[in-house]
């Protein structure tokens, strides 16, 4: 370490609430950057598991306006001959209910047609008289608002297999029956009830009416010739969507929500620069007599410059890292509350993992080590041509104010 560096960091030593001001300053702006990312992504993460879990291997969708589809298209779809690779439907009534503050997402389905869409497969919440025997199974069809719900739900909740609740389905309660525990049915389920679809339309008040109905088309050729001549036989205001499609557009919604969120951690970081600027503006004010010493002693314009801007980096590199740290763990509390945003205003999602985005953490930091060197450019600048001093300059400043007089 060189003169120039030695007393630039003893300088910052010797004032450590001023640097304590600009390390604080810039690791909240990135914290809460690193904070929003990981609360936003957990977030969308989770629906999309949701989906994936509520969907399963549905290549398409049918999906009609607000009032949903009628059943019997279902039903004439099931019955046409489509051939030697027919495509596979299953009918899904969905709605929301809630069992005490806990708002879940209520889909019912047909447990033979979700057996048969998913084929080799398992379909996540259903009971498959292959795997559960048939008890379950004979539960789901014959007892009265039989339900289904992933494990971690269930332990939440504090339910127990065979347990009686209470859900609110539009404010009015419905009694209900715990029939079995998705166990390992991954973090997707854990904000889903299952029950069958006939229960759904009665407590949803939708008889004969679907929200969608799933499809699974045939890889290649073959799946999208049946998909051209399921368009044709659908009513124009039905619409058939791939399911990647669906998420896309659901997750959409948020994007305006999402973006609020990061300018308002941008403006974070932007009080954290100003902070900064600030505090090595003092900094440099209180150093020009040393930065003139300096200079006399054989430092460059260029070399007092890079000083300055040296300082910047290491208080941007230290306060970037510490707000990583900080962000990591702001973010386990922000999480919860972007969900209960989100639930409260598009959709229901429970967030069970932290989903920490890499690009992000690296965005977060590089973005505060360059806010720190931008906020202390103007600083460096001015300080950089700072005249040197001299005995000799104050001389002969001397004497030519002793010609004058």
């Amino acid at each position: 370490m060189n003169a120039l560096h030695q007393a630039g960091v003893r300088h910052l030593l010797r004032h450590p609430a001023q640097l304590a001001l600009a390390l604080v300053g810039l690791a909240l702006g990135v914290g809460t950057i690193v904070a929003v990312e990981v609360a936003t992504e957990s977030s969308r993460r989770a629906f999309e598991l949701s989906l994936e879990a509520v969907n399963g291997p549905a290549t398409h969708q049918i999906t009609g306006g607000p009032r949903g589809i009628d059943e019997r298209l279902y039903v004439r779809l099931r019955a046409q001959s489509f051939g030697s690779s027919p495509p596979l439907f299953a009918p899904v009534l969905a709605g929301y209910v809630a069992i005490g503050e806990r708002t879940m997402q209520l889909v019912g389905v047909d447990p033979f047609a979700a057996l048969e869409l998913a084929g080799e497969g398992r379909a996540p919440g259903v009971p498959d008289p292959a795997t559960d025997g048939l008890d379950t199974l004979r539960d789901w069809l014959t007892e009265p608002g039989a339900v289904v719900m992933s494990a971690t739900a269930a332990s939440e909740l504090g339910l127990a297999t065979g347990r009686r609740l209470e859900l609110l389905v539009g404010g009015v309660p419905r009694p209900a029956t715990l029939i079995a525990q998705a166990a390992g049915a991954g973090p997707g389920l854990d904000g889903v009830l299952l029950t069958d679809i006939a229960q759904a339309q009665e407590w949803l008040g939708a008889t004969g009416r679907l929200s969608r109905i799933d499809v699974r088309l045939p890889a290649g050729a073959p799946g999208e010739e049946l998909l051209a001549r399921l368009r044709t036989q659908l009513l124009p205001s039905l619409e058939l969507r791939a399911t990647r499609a669906q998420l896309r557009e659901t997750l959409a919604m948020t994007d305006a929500f999402t973006t609020n969120l990061k300018a308002m951690s941008l403006l974070a970081l932007l009080v954290g620069a100003f902070l900064i600027y600030g505090a090595v503006s003092f900094a440099v004010l209180q150093r020009r007599p040393i930065m003139a010493v300096l200079r006399a002693l054989g430092a460059t314009r260029g070399q007092v410059l890079g000083l300055v801007l040296a300082e910047a980096a290491a208080l941007g590199i230290v306060g970037a890292v510490c707000g990583v740290l900080l962000g990591l763990v702001m973010g386990r509390g922000l999480v919860g509350l972007v969900s209960q945003t989100i639930n409260d205003l598009y959709f229901v999602v429970a967030v069970r993992e932290m989903s920490v985005p890499a690009v992000s953490l690296v965005a977060a930091a590089g973005g505060g080590v360059l806010t720190a060197l931008a906020a202390a450019l103007l600083p460096a600048l001015e300080v950089a041509p700072v005249a040197a001093f001299s005995p000799a300059s104050r001389r002969s400043s001397c004497c030519s104010s002793a010609s004058r007089r």
